[in-house]
């Protein structure tokens, strides 16, 4: 009589950790589901990101780059500037709102964040090779051809 007892006690215990496991597979699984979901493409994991992150530069920063990508180039700025407004020394933050001035034209715009950006960081190559491009566009060919040597310079470092 006692074994029948304690093998209906081993029962229901196993039937309890079967349903735990079950349950835990159940709500991982969810929880999975939902980040996949956040994960989508760069702007919705960025966004993502800036609403759980909204104190740092980088997010702001990657957002921009995820609205670029989109072809968003406004609001890639404004992203870029909430970088640069929380942390105004972030170098590859001026170098991408300088692309994106570029984009549209603005090549005053985009040469000034270069220069911040080689201001802050002597060595960022993207920011030279990006500075000589905006130069070669207002025809200053000379300054164009210094600016792109170096960052291809820094680049093969």
């Amino acid at each position: 009589m006692n074994a029948d007892r304690l093998t209906l006690h081993w029962l229901s215990m196993r039937w309890i950790e079967q349903l735990v496991f079950v349950s835990l597979i159940l709500v991982f699984g969810f929880a999975t589901y939902q980040r996949n979901l956040i994960w989508k493409d760069d702007l919705t994991l960025w966004s993502d990101n800036v609403k759980k992150s909204p104190a740092k530069a980088r997010v702001y920063d990657y957002s921009g780059l995820a609205y670029q990508k989109a072809g968003d180039l406004d609001n890639a700025i404004l992203q870029y500037r909430k970088s640069l407004s929380l942390y105004p020394f972030y170098a590859d933050a001026h170098n991408n709102i300088g692309i994106a001035y570029f984009d549209k034209g603005l090549l005053d715009n985009a040469i000034t964040h270069f220069k911040h950006a080689i201001e802050i960081d002597p060595s960022h190559a993207d920011a030279h090779y990006n500075l000589g491009v905006a130069y070669g566009e207002k025809g200053l060919i000379d300054q164009a051809y210094g600016e792109m040597n170096k960052g291809i310079a820094l680049r093969n470092r």
